[in-house]
């Protein structure tokens, strides 16, 4: 049976993030909305730019049920 709830969460490159590591990623991102990170995608993303996806790709799921 496959678990319901994931593991982890993938970034847009394809890398594997755990839970905990995508939770104080996206506390950072709220704390610094300018900030740029680099490793999320194959060039630099702004921190509000991976909030708004990761809002886009929340309410997809939920609107999903």
């Amino acid at each position: 049976m496959k678990p319901t709830y994931p593991r982890g969460f993938l970034t847009p490159e394809g890398r594997a993030l755990s839970i905990k590591r995508m939770a104080s990623l996206l506390a950072f991102c709220r704390a610094h909305r300018e900030a740029e990170i680099i490793g999320w995608n194959w060039y630099p993303t702004q921190a509000w730019m991976i909030l708004a996806e990761f809002r886009r790709g929340l309410n997809d799921r939920i609107n999903r049920r």
